[in-house]
């Protein structure tokens, strides 16, 4: 069987998605794995969905079917809702517990049992679950909610073979406000590393 990892990340403008997805195939880059990332659908301007494929290992297409996805990445809980039917058979979703409400008035915005509910309907597991924010806050501001969940991700253990730590640590050393970046890093995946089954 071929030797791949699928990850749809899942959220909106505003919140480093697509940040996200570069670092983490950057990482994996640097380990000697082959990345594909494309942004698919929505905008990634402020508050738009957005949603990045990232796949890794011996594959040839960025897309990742419904079903097929080894991990649903979401940065906010509404669009890892929307998003959890690609999550495979053996797959988990990993999530930020953060509801962003739409800015369009008058929407309705499910309850966060209600989200849950929905992704466990589409999955048949509970998804694990990040205080994203509020460990982001610790790193220096909100901002930081996807290198937290970058974190979190390299403890629930799905990028072993594609992803070390030390590569992590090196390409988020890159970035601007590495020293804020490196700590948000650190704090999810200490929270998930303990807090985080699958």
């Amino acid at each position: 069987m071929p030797r791949r990892l699928s990850i749809l990340l899942t959220g909106v403008g505003g919140q480093g998605i697509i940040t996200l997805a570069s670092t983490i195939a950057k990482a994996a880059l640097l380990h000697g794995e082959k990345a594909l990332v494309a942004e698919t659908h929505g905008l990634s301007q402020r508050g738009g969905s957005v949603e990045v494929h990232l796949r890794m290992g011996n594959v040839y297409s960025p897309l990742i079917a419904p079903g097929d996805a080894d991990v649903v990445l979401g940065l906010e809980l509404i669009e890892a809702a929307r998003k959890a039917h690609y999550t495979s058979e053996n797959g988990i979703i990993l999530t930020a517990d953060i509801i962003l409400r739409p800015a369009v008035p008058g929407v309705k915005v499910p309850s966060r049992e209600e989200l849950l509910n929905a992704i466990e309907e589409a999955t048949g597991r509970k998804p694990l679950l990040v205080p994203a924010r509020e460990l982001a806050l610790k790193a220096g501001g909100t901002i930081y909610s996807n290198m937290v969940m970058f974190g979190a991700l390299l403890a629930t253990g799905r990028l072993e073979g594609f992803v070390d730590r030390s590569d992590a640590e090196k390409v988020i050393g890159s970035l601007r406000k590495s020293e804020n970046n490196l700590k948000a890093f650190k704090l999810g995946f200490d929270y998930c590393r303990s807090a985080c089954t699958s």
